[in-house]
């Protein structure tokens, strides 16, 4: 990579960075179009990677679990269909999102059991050692600070608790990472664009999907973190990740 190269990743980072803060914003536009798009888009891959982050849930009763990024509340609806569950709380900073995952929330008769509020990653407004597990799905990579959300999710875990934090990756075969590659930066920021009606939502998503730290790297921020038993699970040829880590028993200043 050229100097110039170099000077232009750069500023590409920083410009993602600070967009980051008002990201949102961005949410609070697609909102309505979000849930039919993502099926849409995904061919229905991702609720079958929400189901594998139900699998992994630890085997413990009365687990309580704090969902972050929670957007209209897709990750809580399919975790609390484990039976160890008591309750969840889904926060996030978009408040037309939630306004939809209230709704099917409702529909679901599960407001005793879930709910949502706005809530900010890398800042949360919860007690420490409070849950059993947190949870991330798709979202971490749009905190202004995903170091920091690491940081609050581990204050906030209960010791021994579980982070569980899902996102895209890229795969590592060749040929499917080019095919990738192609439907992520040119097929669906178009169709996305179109049909959610926002101008370039879709291209910035994916350009967040490109500068987040995947596999070893994102695990080693875990470690940097303080959690420790961490592992990652590819998902469909490695085009998804799930991180999973432990907060110890007893943790070193």
């Amino acid at each position: 990579m050229t100097q110039s190269d170099q000077n232009s990743s750069n500023e590409q980072h920083l410009a993602l960075k600070e967009r980051k803060n008002e990201s949102y914003k961005i949410f609070d536009d697609i909102a309505t179009t979000y849930d039919p798009l993502n099926r849409f888009l995904s061919l229905g891959i991702d609720v079958r990677w929400r189901h594998r982050m139900r699998k992994e849930l630890p085997q413990k009763p009365n687990l309580e679990i704090l969902d972050l990024a929670t957007g209209t509340a897709d990750v809580p609806l399919i975790l609390i269909k484990n039976s160890n569950i008591s309750k969840i709380r889904g926060l996030d900073m978009s408040k037309n999102m939630i306004a939809i995952g209230d709704q099917k929330i409702l529909k679901a008769n599960l407001e005793e059991k879930i709910t949502l509020g706005i809530g900010d990653g890398c800042a949360l407004p919860e007690k420490d050692n409070t849950w059993d597990v947190t949870t991330v799905s798709f979202g971490i990579r749009n905190f202004p600070d995903y170091f920091k959300g690491l940081q609050e999710m581990f204050r906030v875990l209960k010791p021994g608790g579980q982070i569980m934090v899902m996102e895209f990756s890229l795969p590592t075969n060749f040929l499917i990472r080019a095919i990738y590659l192609f439907y992520f930066r040119k097929v669906l920021p178009f169709i996305g664009n179109i049909f959610s009606g926002h101008g370039d939502a879709y291209s910035y998503l994916n350009k967040t999907v490109e500068d987040f730290p995947y596999g070893e790297d994102f695990i080693n921020k875990m470690k940097e973190a303080k959690f420790i038993e961490t592992r990652a699970i590819p998902l469909t040829f490695g085009i998804a990740t799930l991180y999973i880590g432990t907060k110890p028993q007893v943790v070193k200043p």
